[in-house]
């Protein structure tokens, strides 16, 4: 039997830009069996980048660009939805980003797309993004168990979570 691979192309720097700042904070948490999924990433550089670092990636793709442009690393799973249903095996992932994804989501989407997230992650997953709206409450509806709030790498109390500006706190949730 005779197989061919083809080797993923290289992306230079015009087309693909490093994510330092989600990369840093997320690259702690990976192992080598880490499954790591990006969720409406406008251009995959951060699942491109964490694919070196762990054994499978999930790209969320809701815009349908990112499959013309690019071969991906074959640990890399490129997943075309609309973001809010989310068709990935069930308790595979580990460690889920969402960047701002939930600010784009229409409200009452959310409940089902944050399911959908939970759905998806393994026991002790976690799911991280960035959101400028008080979702909290929602997280814990939807059935997270724990969810804590971060301002670079030092925790941050829900108390004093107001003297931050919301651009700058990570929420994380816990399966």
């Amino acid at each position: 039997m005779l197989v061919a691979l083809r080797p993923p192309v290289r992306l230079t720097r015009a087309r693909w830009r490093e994510p330092a700042a989600p990369f840093s904070f997320l690259q702690k948490r990976f192992t080598p069996r880490s499954v790591f999924m990006e969720i409406g990433g406008s251009d995959c550089s951060l699942a491109l980048t964490a694919a070196g670092y762990v054994e499978r990636v999930y790209a969320i793709d809701v815009s349908g660009q990112f499959l013309h442009h690019v071969l991906v690393p074959c640990n890399v799973r490129i997943v075309l939805c609309d973001g809010v249903r989310i068709p990935v095996p069930e308790a595979s992932v580990d460690i889920a980003w969402g960047g701002a994804f939930m600010d784009h989501l229409h409200p009452d989407d959310a409940r089902d797309h944050l399911e959908s997230v939970r759905r998806s992650l393994a026991p002790g997953g976690q799911y991280i993004f960035t959101s400028q709206k008080d979702v909290r409450d929602r997280l814990l509806e939807a059935g997270f168990s724990a969810v804590s709030c971060w301002l670079g790498a030092a925790r941050v109390p829900w108390a004093a979570q107001g003297l931050v500006p919301r651009q700058l706190l990570r929420m994380a949730a816990r399966k």
